[in-house]
């Protein structure tokens, strides 16, 4: 039987994320410069410096007819959390703080819920359906958030009370990714914001995942985040294309049966250089396969890069192979092979766009070819390719 609890907590966890960074940018474009932590001071939380004055809970439900009654666990474990505050805390003496409710559910026409909203806005009737609930309630679960919000003063009651918002009917996690899209409606065209999305993302991602592994990382602040959005909108320029961080975690040692790595033991590349060679194949390919996925290259630009990368190569082989000569000994067929794997491996600079500066790329490109015998390294590559394949067992 399928955990559908687990799966809504994990769902729970990456909406925290999500929302947590729609609302950061949501205060930059206002002009905001709070610092966002996430899981510190509570689900998500704003402060100006070191000082709350936004704090978030987040309650997700999968179901977006599901109604936030008066009794819900959504408002009492929420009221619980806020309530935990040192002896003698005054919650009508507190610096200027809000208290937001986010929730995917829909708060019941006339619920406590429904008038600490925006609009339809009654802080008394809440207050007073808040008391109620909790004198009257039987759930034994929340029996402990009763008892804390019923020992305050009514004063300190109404003072808590005026700083809570709730925001309901907030949409689900797919349709919050098409709210963060129009969010980033100037960084990027209509056609590549999916893409600039996920690369935002992922560097959100691990940001949220510092936070939760540990309560006392530094807060995001608002500079570190306009910092990120201008790094991968330089990526995302016509004369530059994204490179994924993750990329860079792939390591790679053994080649396999690929006929570009037989080119290399032919001209006797082995060890750390031929591991270089296998990672940055296998990196060139996932970052190729990833842009063509985005559609960030244009028609036929893949192509051409190609068809660039092998006139450079095709000058230089046929110099080397004009230099020995025919009747050329072994030794000076290895010599210039290697001088031409030298080239690639640590001079040649052909970039798929001008700003795209990663080596791997054109590397791991140039193995491609190899791999398909279309360039070689060593003069005589082909016959001694084919010779290899014939003396191999069937």
């Amino acid at each position: 039987m399928a955990d559908y609890s687990a799966n809504e907590s994990m769902l729970g966890y990456l909406y925290q994320a999500r929302y947590a960074l729609h609302a950061a940018l949501s205060r930059i474009q206002s002009g905001s410069t709070a610092n966002v932590r996430i899981e510190q001071l509570d689900d998500v939380s704003f402060d100006s410096p070191g000082t709350p004055t936004e704090v978030l809970q987040l309650k997700y439900h999968t179901d977006p007819s599901t109604t936030i009654p008066n009794a819900s666990a959504d408002i009492w474990k929420t009221f619980r959390i806020w309530l935990d505050q040192p002896a003698g805390y005054s919650f009508s003496q507190e610096s200027p703080v809000c208290r937001y409710l986010i929730t995917t559910g829909r708060a019941a026409t006339g619920s406590a819920a429904y008038y600490l909203r925006d609009q339809d806005r009654d802080l008394s009737k809440a207050t007073e359906i808040l008391t109620k609930t909790a004198e009257t309630s039987k759930n034994d679960k929340q029996q402990d958030a009763y008892e804390m919000f019923l020992k305050l003063e009514p004063t300190e009651r109404a003072a808590l009370v005026s700083t809570v918002i709730v925001i309901d009917s907030e949409p689900l996690l797919d349709d919050l990714e098409a709210d963060l899209q129009k969010k980033l409606y100037f960084a990027a065209s209509s056609d590549k914001r999916p893409a600039f999305l996920r690369r935002l993302e992922g560097w959100w991602f691990q940001r949220c995942v510092q936070h939760l592994r540990d309560k006392t990382a530094p807060p995001i602040t608002v500079a570190e985040i306009q910092e990120e959005l201008e790094l991968i909108r330089e990526e995302f320029r016509r004369d530059n294309l994204p490179i994924n961080p993750e990329i860079f975690d792939i390591v790679e040692k053994e080649g396999g049966d690929s006929d570009y790595v037989r080119q290399l033991q032919l001209i006797n590349v082995t060890g750390p250089r031929l591991a270089g060679a296998v990672s940055c194949y296998v990196r060139a390919f996932a970052q190729r396969s990833e842009w063509l996925r985005d559609d960030l290259l244009a028609p036929g630009e893949l192509s051409r890069y190609e068809e660039r990368l092998k006139e450079a190569w095709r000058v230089r082989f046929w110099e080397s192979r004009e230099e020995i000569g025919e009747s050329a000994a072994e030794a000076e067929k290895l010599k210039v092979a290697r001088a031409l794997y030298k080239w690639v491996e640590q001079e040649a600079d052909i970039r798929i766009r001008e700003m795209c500066r990663e080596s791997f790329v054109m590397q791991g490109t140039y193995h491609g070819l190899a791999d398909q015998r279309i360039v070689g390294w060593h003069p005589d590559f082909e016959a001694r390719l084919a010779s290899l394949l014939e003396s191999e067992p069937a």
